[in-house]
């Protein structure tokens, strides 16, 4: 296994996930240019066509499936890091007290 090209497609697609995974979730109403955008972006897959074609011979073959897997891992990722932070209609949620500094009193 080429572990630059493994690192490359994995990082590339984290990367790409992430940021189609932050576009739908601040996305204020899902409409059809979310939607549409969102699948041209994720389909993206001609990326695979080029890493192939850009490589000597079949060696790379075996490690651009990396690259699907880092999109799948980067949209989940921050989907559930956003709604960590945020509730569904957008709007922050209040962060827990520290249970172990005890109550404040004043």
């Amino acid at each position: 296994m080429d572990w630059i090209i493994a690192c490359g497609a994995l990082s590339l697609g984290l990367l790409i996930g992430a940021l189609v995974g932050w576009y739908v979730n601040e996305a204020k109403q899902i409409n059809h240019k979310v939607l549409s955008l969102a699948v041209w972006v994720l389909a993206g897959g001609i990326v695979l066509g080029l890493f192939r074609f850009l490589s000597a011979g079949d060696v790379a073959a075996r490690e651009i499936w990396l690259y699907p897997v880092g999109l799948l891992i980067g949209f989940v990722a921050v989907t559930i890091l956003e709604l960590q932070y945020y509730d569904y209609y957008g709007k922050k949620r209040p962060q827990k007290a520290d249970s172990a500094s005890g109550p404040k009193s004043h």
